[in-house]
């Protein structure tokens, strides 16, 4: 046991070596493309640039400048959301000459609320010169400032969360086992007022969190904003701001409504619903808000999760402070048996809450980790198995606590060991000292809950894998009369020449080609469809320039060959970008993640269910035995 601080202080330092020396971390919300492309010369110059992101954009709290070779700003004529699509940001430009232009973006994220910055370089004549391009450092540590909020608020938040499962489900289970009446009534009143306080401090650190959010803001946005304004702004025009104040609204009525149960008891179901009410709008602000397809379930597993967490820390936090009242008015060996009661009813809430836990970072995994290689070499993937890791200790020491208290439990090892029928390992007097350690762990768990929550996802292009098969340098399909051939060089992201051959096998040909369209979509993220219409360089021969291929992966290519009085003919065409820079070796794998995550989590909450179904049934059918077997003993009596 002496250990243990120890190891709980290597798995601190480990955290924090990990955060301070990772080469970088990248944006939560991430530019995936833009039009022109990054890094590219351009003949003309363009009358507005588009922006792409993986993620909303609020566009009142995010800036664009663009500077010329000189660093002098250029001013924009406009900045704005595309109507459709809220991922797009639209600059117009002015009349620009040729030289080279570097537009540096800050911008809030509409889905999680964090901020991240960037840059983007272009040319405009064939003199340009892209190394002389004004760049910025972009700011890429780990926020430890956000970091201590977060754990400062997921540590209160799960104190909150346990507070009522004890006072819910597990003092009154107890309480049914004993025959001394209103024996936990000490502790009950000791945990809310807990509760109380906690509810309180998650007030005062939201308040923080908001304060760290705008001082964020007001550090990027033109030098006339002021806190006054531009704070309103963050309240009443945002989706951060308004989930903001449903968050303090809802710990605001937690605090009264626990002050009010330390005098009656009839508010635990509103607590209740309360509880589930702030894990939904952290649920709102997370990664899981970002998921862009099946966000219903990442939502329902990432607040899954912060139940499961608050239940099962929160609780074991809530009986530690409730426990002793209860043995400071009782004597020795009914201190000892209310002791023992209250800890056996919670083992079945903690195992429940670590199964919730495990299926529901299951599923979230799948959601946030693209593959095996992207666990191991990026830093959210490293903060995630460091959390795992100690996750795993927590539920060690959870697991010899409820050994302590269950022999069934510990008959497998007494076994093994050769030990008597009924031996635990340690005796129920070492038990406040296993759970207090089991508590010290899940504090060093909210903390990497903290760094992995404000630090970017593993997913996106840069953790696909290397087409193993090679792109055909030109692909030629048949439909109805017309044969259409496709190619794109050098074929790389970035600019490519895009060619087409359109022909009619038919003699005559049933009418001539009008135009030729070409629809670019990328496969590995939705980014939406971009039609352009190629230029006729030849007879039967179509010519397109452009940074339409801006990403690696799979893109599917529409090629629609219009003709006056027939139906388009479309050739459809499934196309590999493949990434500029060389193949990285394979540590584990390059496969995705989410078709094996994501069922597994699906099984493992169907088991829960299934499982707690049984027992409920079971438990109702051995009720109504005991009724039954009662009321034939009075039966009997009365004769």
């Amino acid at each position: 046991m002496r250990k243990f601080p120890i190891l709980m202080i290597a798995s601190l330092l480990s955290l924090i070596l990990a955060a301070t020396t990772s080469r970088s971390t990248h944006a939560h919300a991430a530019l995936v493309r833009t039009d022109p492309p990054d890094s590219t010369v351009l003949a003309e110059a363009p009358s507005q640039v588009r922006l792409w992101y993986n993620e909303p954009i609020s566009v009142s709290f995010s800036t664009f400048q663009v500077l010329d070779l000189d660093g002098k700003p250029v001013e924009l004529t406009g900045i704005h959301l595309d109507e459709l699509d809220p991922q797009l940001v639209i600059l117009d430009l002015p009349q620009i000459g040729d030289g080279v232009y570097s537009i540096h973006w800050h911008v809030l994220s509409a889905a999680d609320g964090h901020d991240t910055q960037g840059y983007v370089v272009f040319g405009v004549g064939n003199s340009a010169d892209l190394n002389t391009a004004v760049t910025h450092e972009v700011q890429t540590a780990v926020p430890w400032t956000e970091v201590i909020l977060r754990w400062l608020n997921y540590s209160l938040m799960a104190l909150v969360i346990g507070a009522v499962v004890v006072v819910q489900f597990v003092l009154p289970r107890a309480q049914r086992r004993t025959v001394l009446t209103d024996s936990y009534l000490p502790a009950r009143r000791h945990i809310l007022k807990l509760a109380f306080y906690a509810a309180l401090g998650s007030l005062v650190v939201g308040v923080g969190l908001y304060l760290y959010q705008l001082s964020r803001l007001l550090a990027n946005l033109a030098a006339e904003a002021t806190w006054l304004g531009t704070g309103w702004e963050l309240l009443v025009d945002s989706r951060w701001g308004w989930l903001w104040l449903g968050r303090q609204a809802t710990f605001a009525a937690l605090a009264v409504l626990f002050g009010k149960m330390q005098q009656r008891s009839n508010w635990e179901i509103v607590a209740v619903v309360l509880v589930v009410g702030t894990a939904v709008l952290q649920a709102l602000t997370s990664h899981a808000a970002a998921v862009t397809d099946l966000s219903s379930l990442a939502l329902l597993a990432d607040a899954l999760h912060v139940l499961a967490m608050g239940a099962w820390l929160g609780g074991v936090v809530s009986l530690l402070i409730g426990i002793p009242a209860v043995a400071a008015q009782a004597l020795p060996e009914q201190a000892r048996q209310l002791r023992k009661e209250a800890w056996r009813v919670f083992g079945p809430v903690a195992a429940v809450s670590v199964g919730l836990l495990v299926f529901s970072g299951l599923v979230s995994a799948g959601f946030q980790v693209a593959t095996p290689d992207a666990m191991l070499t990026s830093f959210y993937g490293q903060s995630l198995l460091t959390k795992i890791g100690l996750m795993l200790l927590m539920g060690l020491f959870g697991l010899i606590n409820s050994a302590s208290l269950h022999s069934r439990i510990a008959a497998p090892l007494a076994r093994l060991l050769k030990k008597p029928a009924g031996w635990t390992p340690f005796s129920a007097n070492h038990l406040p000292r296993l759970v207090l350690l089991e508590a010290g762990v899940g504090l060093v768990v909210l903390l990497a809950t903290g760094i992995v929550t404000a630090t970017p996802t593993a997913v996106g292009p840069a953790y696909l894998p290397y087409p193993d098969e090679e792109q055909p340098s030109a692909m030629t399909q048949s439909v109805e009369d017309m044969i259409i051939s496709f190619s794109s060089k050098p074929n790389l992201p970035g600019q490519n020449i895009f060619l087409v051959r359109a022909t009619s096998h038919r003699r005559p040909a049933p009418a001539e080609v009008a135009k030729v369209i070409l629809r670019f979509t990328y496969l590995e993220e939705d980014l939406g469809t971009v039609s352009v219409e190629a230029q006729e360089i030849d007879t039967a021969a179509y010519r397109l320039g452009g940074g339409y291929f801006s990403l690696p992966g799979r893109w599917h290519v529409d090629v629609a060959v219009r003709r006056l009085g027939v139906e388009d003919s479309i050739g459809q065409f499934e196309w590999i970008v493949p990434p500029t820079a060389e193949p990285q070796p394979v540590l584990l794998s390059d496969q995705s993640l989410r078709p094996i995550l994501l069922p597994l989590g699906l099984a493992g909450f169907l088991l829960i269910v299934t499982v707690g179904l049984i027992l409920w049934r079971r438990k109702q059918r051995q009720s109504s035995l005991e009724d039954v077997l009662g009321a034939a003993e009075t039966l009997v009596g009365a004769k």
